[in-house]
């Protein structure tokens, strides 16, 4: 004789662990629109490359109320500029000449992640960048 709610149980843990797994499903300390622009605009964030992506590069990067953003190249000998706003789906989206990524933002603890929400379910979002600190101002004289 077989049981009938094993399946069932194994199906609702299975979607608690999704749930639990995957930051676009569980939304939980994600930032709303308002709350994106109350982080960024006027201020200087600190943080890091994920440590996936180009090593835990350290960037600093200035985002003025009118919409665009300063940085220093990779050597900081040079000033990169971009273009920033919020969308629809209470994304920060930067752009510049060579490219641009939209990033849903996740309060965690003291610091706030950074994610590239995927288009597949199953797979979890990319981790892009942790946000290790946020200036008032433009105190580098970006």
């Amino acid at each position: 004789m077989k049981t009938r709610w094993q399946p069932r149980f194994i199906g609702s843990l299975t979607s608690l662990v999704l749930l639990a797994s995957f930051p676009n499903v569980a939304a939980a300390g994600k930032l709303n629109a308002d709350e994106v622009k109350q982080l960024v605009s006027g201020k200087t964030l600190v943080f890091k490359v994920y440590e996936g992506a180009e090593g835990g590069r350290e960037k600093t990067r200035y985002y003025a109320p009118d919409g665009t953003f300063r940085q220093f190249n990779k050597k900081k000998n040079k000033t990169v500029k971009g273009k920033w706003h919020v969308n629809d789906k209470s994304e920060l989206c930067n752009s510049t000449k060579k490219r641009g990524a939209c990033h849903v933002i996740y309060k965690r603890g003291k610091v706030w992640e950074t994610y590239v929400e995927l288009p597949n379910p199953v797979s979890p979002d990319k981790h892009i960048l942790t946000i290790t600190e946020v200036l008032e101002g433009n105190p580098n004289g970006l």
